[in-house]
């Protein structure tokens, strides 16, 4: 029985719509319009890294084939048995792995490093972690939400509960000086989306791929970017019924 495999990754038309939409911004339009061309900037943002995540990881994955298929294990059926169920396993994982934290450990089995603890990577990887973070209330359409408790029952007067992954975003935005106020003194949920912000994120998750092919040690490195490089020039050349590439 022949199995054939036919795969396509989205993320050069996430690269091509998100920068679309940042320079499409510049046009007049209501300030409740630019912030929901924020909002899909920062989901693609998010999505972007995923899917180029993907395509470093299953390049590794291969590297790691490469490897294995040198060893001397010839007539060791049990052991090329056993390897090659580690590998399909490994690639059903990568198509399941989400978020920065399974990002990071996916990376570490097949590397031995930490995604998050690469050279280049570690100074932007809390933005990251923060970008899945926002992403996750943002693609659920999660309102934001804080209370103030006062009165003469409330321990020192006055108590405030703002615990959702919007705090975490929010934090964030002060802390690299993107926001200058709290979301309970605005009490705006287009406040942590403004074009400032947005754009951002997006440095980011464009920033991203370079850092971890660049952290990398050859072939790796040379192997990644070569993937990251076939899979845009794929894409650019592409036209109806030829979209797909098979393996």
């Amino acid at each position: 029985m022949r199995i054939t495999t036919y795969s396509e990754p989205i993320w050069p038309c996430i690269e091509a719509a998100l920068d679309h939409l940042t320079e499409h911004r510049k046009q007049p339009m209501s300030d409740l319009v630019r912030a929901g061309l924020n909002f899909s900037i920062v989901l693609g943002a998010a999505c972007y890294v995923e899917g180029i995540l993907e395509t470093i990881l299953r390049e590794l994955l291969r590297c790691r084939h490469a490897e294995y298929a040198e060893l001397p294990t010839s007539g060791l059926v049990s052991i090329n048995n056993y390897l090659n169920r580690i590998e399909k396993e490994l690639d059903r994982d990568i198509g399941r792995t989400n978020g920065a934290a399974g990002y990071d450990a996916m990376f570490t089995l097949l590397t031995g490093h930490h995604l998050s603890e690469l050279v280049i990577v570690k100074p932007i990887w809390e933005g990251i972690t923060v970008l899945f973070n926002f992403r996750n209330v943002l693609g659920h359409g999660r309102q934001v939400l804080a209370r103030q408790y006062s009165g003469y029952v409330v321990n020192g007067g006055l108590q405030e509960e703002f615990k959702s992954a919007y705090r975490v975003v929010e934090d964030y935005l002060r802390k690299t000086l993107l926001l200058n106020t709290r979301f309970v003194d605005a009490n705006s949920e287009l406040l942590y989306l403004t074009s400032e912000m947005a754009d951002h994120f997006w440095q980011l998750a464009r920033a991203l791929p370079e850092a971890v092919t660049a952290s990398l040690p050859n072939p790796e490195r040379r192997l990644s970017q070569e993937a990251i490089d076939r899979t845009r020039a794929e894409a650019a050349k592409v036209s109806l019924g030829q979209s797909s590439t098979t393996t």
